[in-house]
């Protein structure tokens, strides 16, 4: 049975909103970055100052604020939870795939958009990191739509476009910073030198654009300046900007060919299909909408290549052009790659858990035998019946090789949504992050007002305890918050909270 137009569009609406909103609040938030996006969201709160961003009262330039913003005014509506600290990367999220959507049916037509959007939601980076409480969903969704205006100004000339261009840019702006100018303007210029597309440049410059851009990226960037002086241009944009690029920043550091193990199972379950359509590189680079999308994913894959910094999030910048490519492949071919990947990862994924006992004595890492201890309580026996249900409906799919692609990608699609969603996150959640949550709850109720963290950075406990805390070795008599074999070296006098290596503790005195 062939899906309508209509009952393509029906399925794509059921299949991003279980992609980016169904259970967004099931697992705690997990450090670093979540944790740290919260925290600064509640300090704002606390301390009255939506310019700055603080968190554990040290002020950080990490990042502009709008993801900040979004996200008190939906704790203002749902309260200080998971949910609400996430909804707004959501939402960001399902307008990325409808600017996908949208955009690829006017270029190559709805069947390929129903493809290239089916891809994007499914694939397992972008729907673990689009609907994390993190800047990369709004960040993708900016420049994606930035991108694809881009692209329509380049050939016509449309007020409305060259409006959503810069409009799109300055949300970009204020969710991450130049990386959102950075990427139009490389893409553009290599673009123009390649099809000669010169007369296109003096469209970019439209007074009421260039407003539209100030006027929603400005103000921030000039109050923080005011507010902050010469350390917000030296932390944000020298260090956190132009030192990521020459450095490795933070100890974020790969090799040159760091992203092709991050491409081949960032794109599950359908890498094959997007490498498929890269065979057809000659006739891609032949067509400008497909060299277009060939030329931006090339830039941003060489641009962090190159770069010191080295987080496997940056390369999703590049996700978008290669899974309008991959539905395009998909719209033309009946012979499709859909099944045995998305198996091969779910037999990995099912393993792994009982594997865990065979690796544990080559580890000596004290923490994460700590942590591995818990893998068989939480990778319990229903976790194991419900892969293999998802391992026999893609053995189904997998034999019907007779039913349309349609069905079987959607399908596969749904199996690796199930399995992030519904099996995987919220274990992992609870295994790492749900014991520096309930200590932190601990500290909270039993009214602890001087904590100290000692020797790990876990930013969620502030933001689930309401506490601050310095960050230093404990003193007798203090409480401390640290990973369990941190505190071997001291005489604990009582413990309050003790699970998976993570405790909570009052120190007596120093044995050494």
């Amino acid at each position: 049975m062939l899906l309508t137009e209509t009952g393509r569009k029906i399925f794509l609406g059921v299949f991003v909103f279980f992609g980016f909103l169904w259970g967004i609040g099931n697992a705690p938030l997990f450090d670093e970055d979540e944790g740290f996006f919260a925290e600064g969201t509640r300090e704002m709160a606390v301390g009255g100052d939506f310019i700055s961003t603080f968190v554990n009262q040290e002020q950080r330039f990490d990042k502009p604020p709008l993801t900040n913003w979004l996200q008190y005014g939906s704790a203002q509506l749902f309260g200080w939870n998971e949910f609400a600290m996430r909804l707004p990367s959501c939402l960001a999220s399902v307008a990325w795939m409808l600017l996908i959507y949208l955009f690829t049916k006017k270029k190559l037509g709805e069947k390929t958009a129903f493809f290239a959007t089916l891809i994007a939601a499914s694939s397992l980076q972008i729907t673990i990191v689009g609907k994390a409480a993190l800047a990369d969903g709004l960040l993708n969704m900016a420049l994606t739509g930035a991108m694809f205006s881009l692209f329509e100004i380049i050939h016509h000339y449309n007020r409305k476009y060259i409006w959503a261009f810069y409009v799109f840019t300055g949300i970009g702006f204020l969710a991450k910073g130049p990386i959102a100018v950075l990427i139009p303007g490389a893409v553009f210029m290599i673009y123009l030198v390649k099809w000669k597309s010169w007369n296109s440049i003096l469209r970019l410059f439209s007074p009421i654009g260039i407003l539209l851009f100030i006027l929603i990226a400005a103000p921030w960037y000039i109050l923080e300046y005011q507010q902050s002086g010469e350390a917000f241009i030296s932390g944000f944009f020298l260090n956190h900007n132009v030192n990521r690029f020459q450095t490795a920043f933070e100890g974020h550091y790969g090799g040159i060919l760091y992203f092709v193990p991050v491409l081949l199972l960032g794109l599950l379950p359908f890498t094959a299909i997007i490498l498929k359509s890269l065979s057809k590189i000659g006739y891609i680079w032949s067509k400008k909408w497909l060299s277009f999308l060939l030329i931006w994913f090339l830039f941003v894959f060489i641009l962090f290549s190159l770069s010191g910094t080295k987080l496997h999030h940056y390369i999703i910048y590049g996700y978008s052009p290669l899974c309008v490519l991959g539905g395009w492949y998909a719209a033309g071919n009946n012979r499709l790659p859909v099944v045995w990947p998305a198996f091969v990862l779910l037999i990995l994924l099912t393993v792994i858990p009982f594997a865990i006992p065979q690796v544990i004595p080559k580890i000596d890492d004290a923490y994460t035998l700590d942590v591995l201890q818990g893998v068989s309580a939480e990778f319990d026996n229903y976790y194991t019946a419900y892969m293999a249900a998802l391992l026999v409906i893609l053995v189904i799919v997998w034999v019907k090789k007779d039913w349309d692609n349609q069905w079987r990608m959607g399908i596969t699609g749904f199996v690796i949504l199930f399995t992030i969603n519904i099996l995987w996150m919220p274990r992992l959640g609870a295994l790492l992050q749900e014991p520096v949550k309930e200590a932190a709850l601990t500290a909270k109720k039993r009214g602890h007002k001087n904590v100290v963290i000692f020797n790990h950075y876990n930013p969620s406990f502030h933001f689930y305890s309401g506490l601050y805390a310095e960050e230093r070795e404990p003193l007798a008599g203090e409480i401390v918050f640290a990973r369990k074999h941190r505190l071997k070296d001291f005489t604990v006098q009582e413990v309050f909270y003790d699970k998976y290596g993570i405790t909570l503790a009052k120190i007596a005195e120093q044995a050494k």
